[in-house]
This record gives structure tokens, sequence and C-alpha cells, in this order.
């Protein structure tokens, strides 16, 4: 067909070398991939690793995203402390390094958030030194990028007074940028969000996912706007709008795609299944069971199939089935307590405690006090945590507990663990 070949002005234009580059990017680039699979294969690579790079310099993405893997086999083997002076190195001052390093803080925070906030300080000094090869703006894009990763890890790892001050000075680089991205504004947005909810500033959360939200979708980031709909439904249940939050849930998680998306869409259903079970709608919690087991061995962490073995216990609870509740209950705790995971572990006792309270079964409740109190003082439960499972303990003593002061401690811890950033 006639349109689809360039115009004579066109060729000529391209050949004398006076064709602009964005008209060479609309009109020639197209024309000839079309006629060749071979290139389209290998600009689509192009375009993959411009993504994983986040630069838009298609050299810049395609030469140093291919050297940062070796780059960072280099600092790998070394202390953190040895890292941090091996980076002094000008060959290593490349943007392919950074943004892996903001990757791997990214992947390593909600499984080591202490090696989280060390990478993400590894990518600082990077951007420090990124030279004027780079565009000026963008380089202060990936500065605050890399201010909101450390933030969001000391988050994760309960230091909330510093992940504010990461945060700050993610906006102060944001402020003296111009370059216009929007996803780098909505992704720093979307974690600062992460912060206010850890603060308990729940309105301030809301409000900040839903200007992450809007502009997630005026770059029409799918994988943004679906992570953010995630999250304020989080926020949502939070707040104690069960209903909002599940129904909200409902509709996201139909709408991401599980072959593009699995991760998002196995931890969408996983939070439905938690809403659900917070709703205590036991019954529909476990129709959904099957169907998060499945993906969640396969995209999951070791740790979330213990909280779904957990999850599957109040399930089991909630349908009146004390023998599998109970084994489900006693794996998760005996799981969380090798991890050092003292709130969770106290969480899944109190759980315990509530099957052993309706049940009236009163010895089972002394020697469950009897258990928890030693191992807990021991692991990383604070002061005031401890206080409420001594509470507990007496309770079970004195043979006066009762299923609705179970709640309450579950509650209490809850809200203690949320404000300790833990």
């Amino acid at each position: 067909m006639e349109d689809v070949h360039l115009t004579e002005e066109t060729l000529a234009k391209w050949l004398s070398g006076t064709l602009e580059h964005d008209e060479v990017l609309r009109l020639v680039v197209p024309h000839f991939l079309a006629l060749c699979p071979v290139c389209r294969e290998r600009h689509a690579e192009i375009l993959r690793l411009q993504k994983e790079v986040g630069h838009w310099d298609p050299e810049i993405a395609v030469v140093e995203g291919r050297q940062a893997p070796e780059l960072w086999a280099r600092l790998a083997g070394y202390p953190y402390a040895e890292q941090l002076q091996e980076l002094e190195s000008e060959d290593l001052h490349t943007w392919g390094l950074c943004q892996l390093l903001l990757q791997k803080s990214r992947e390593a925070t909600f499984s080591d958030p202490a090696r989280g906030v060390e990478l993400a300080n590894l990518a600082l000094r990077v951007v420090r030194h990124l030279g004027k090869a780079y565009d000026p703006n963008w380089v202060t894009d990936l500065r605050a990028r890399c201010f909101a990763h450390l933030g969001n890890a000391r988050r994760v790892l309960g230091e909330l007074r510093s992940a504010e001050d990461a945060f700050v000075k993610a906006e102060g680089c944001l402020v003296r940028s111009s370059s216009g991205n929007v996803e780098v504004r909505a992704e720093i947005l979307d974690l600062r969000s992460s912060l206010r909810r850890a603060q308990r500033r729940l309105d301030e959360a809301l409000d900040l996912i839903d200007q992450a939200l809007s502009l997630y979708r005026e770059a029409g980031q799918e994988h943004g706007i679906a992570k953010s709909l995630l999250q304020r439904a989080k926020i949502l249940e939070e707040n104690g709008d069960l209903t909002g939050a599940i129904d909200l849930l409902r509709r996201t998680t139909e709408e991401i795609d599980p072959v593009r998306e699995p991760q998002l869409s196995a931890y969408g259903r996983f939070n439905l299944l938690t809403a659900l079970l917070l709703a205590e709608h036991y019954e529909e919690a476990e129709r959904l069971l099957p169907a998060i087991e499945g993906p969640l061995r396969i995209v999951g962490q070791p740790l979330d199939l213990i909280r779904l073995r957990w999850v599957e216990g109040n399930i089991h609870l909630g349908r009146g089935r004390r023998g599998p509740a109970e084994a489900a209950f006693r794996e998760a705790q005996k799981e969380f307590l090798e991890r050092q995971m003292g709130y969770d572990a106290a969480l899944v006792s109190l759980d315990l405690a509530r099957l052993y309270a309706q049940e009236g079964c009163v010895e089972d409740l002394k020697r469950l006090a009897a258990e928890m109190m030693p191992v807990f003082q021991s692991r990383d439960v604070h002061r005031e945590a401890i206080l409420a499972l001594l509470m507990f303990q007496r309770a079970c003593e004195e043979e006066r507990l009762t299923v609705d002061l179970v709640r309450q401690l579950s509650a209490y811890l809850r809200r203690e663990r949320r404000g300790s950033g833990l």
C-alpha cells in the first residue's frame, strides 16, 4: 500500500541528515520495523530495557542495562562498608548500576529491610557521582527516587522518623527538577502514602494515594494504577471501612490480568481474603482460598505462605473446626518464632487463645499463657506489647479470659505494631 512507504520528501530529508529526530522515530523507524521481524524483536528488547533501566535514551538503556549486573557482581561479595568505598571508582558511576541497586533495595525491603536500607544508600552514593553525561533533571529525579526507597525501607524497619527525613529530601529533589516526569512523582507519592499509613495519619495517606492514582492514570501506567488501588483499599480497611475496602478489592482484582501481573494479582486476592476475614465473611473467604494458594506458591515469598496458613486457621476457626484451626495456628506460631517475628507470633497465639476461650478450654489457655511469656520477652516485642501479654497471662491464670478480651488485646497489638512501623 502507498501509505506505508516514506514520501520522496521524507526520504530525501532523511538521507541528507535534515530530518528531525522525532520524525525519524515517528516515520522512518516504524516503516523499517514493519518490514523486518528480527528488528521488531530487537526493538521490543530495547523498549524492555528502557523500562527496566528507567531511562529514555536507548543507548544508555542497552549499554548500561547490560553492564549493570557485571558491575554489581564486583560489589556483591564485599561487606557494606567496603561496598561504599568501592563506589568511589569512576567506572561504577553509571545510571544502570544505580537503577539496579534501587531495584534490589525494593526487592529486599520486605524480606530484609536493613539490607534494603543499605542498598538504597549505595544507590544514593552512585547518583551523587552521575556527571554531565546525563540530563541533570533526570539525575535529580533519580536522586528523589533513591531517597524515597531509602525512606520506604526505613519505614518497614520501624524507623519512622528517619523515614520521614528521607521523604522530605525526596520532595526537595522533586521541587528542583523540571523534568515533568509524572511516573516518578506518582511513585514517590505512593511510597509516602505507605509511611503515612504506618504513622496512623490515614486521611493524609488516602489523599496521597489518590494523588498518585491520578498521576498513574495520566501516564497510562496500568501497574501503578492497580498497585495504588490495592493500597487505597488497605487504607480504607485500616480506617474501619471494611465494606468500602472489600468492594474496591473485588473490582480491582477482577481487572488485574494474572498473566501480565501475576504477583500483583496474587497479592490483591490475598488482601481481599484478609479483608473478608476481618468482616467475618468466612464462607466467601474459604471459596477464595484455593485460587490464591497456587499463584502465591509461585510468585510469593516464604513469609506469604506462612501468613496464608495463619489465614487458613482463622477460616477454620470462623467455620467452627477446632482441630484444623489449632493445627494451622500452631504451625504459623512456630514459623514466626523461628524467624524472631515476635509480634506476628504473639498475634497468632492470641488467635489460638480465642479458639480455647470459645471452647471453654481453661487448662489449654493456662498452658498457652505459660508458654508465651518467656518466649516473647526475648523477641522483638516492645514494652507496651509485653504489658498486654502480661494482662493476657494474668487473665488466664485467674480464669477470667473472654473472647472479647482476646479481641481487644489483638486489636491493641495490631495498633502497636503499626505504630512502631514493624
